[in-house]
């Protein structure tokens, strides 16, 4: 179930993405951004916080799936 949960939040990044990007240029375009000290900073760096984290998520969430259905006691012994 984590694969898949893990694969549609990757899916799910590249679909907000560009929809990322234009709010972050409707933003950026505005006369008065010079106002709010930082405001250019902080948006220009928003994008790429929201794509790594839904990318790592999705890819942690996948790798936790693979992983847990590759079998679970590698490695043990049992005590019989």
């Amino acid at each position: 179930m984590k694969i898949v949960v893990g694969l549609i939040a990757i899916a799910i990044a590249f679909i907000v993405f560009p929809i990322v990007l234009d709010g972050i240029a409707t933003v950026l375009l505005d006369a008065n951004i010079a106002d709010y000290t930082g405001l250019e900073a902080v948006v220009s760096v928003t994008p790429l916080l929201v794509w790594v984290g839904l990318i790592f998520t999705g890819g942690l969430l996948t790798f936790q799936g693979v992983k847990g259905s590759s079998g679970g006691r590698k490695g043990k012994r049992s005590l019989r």
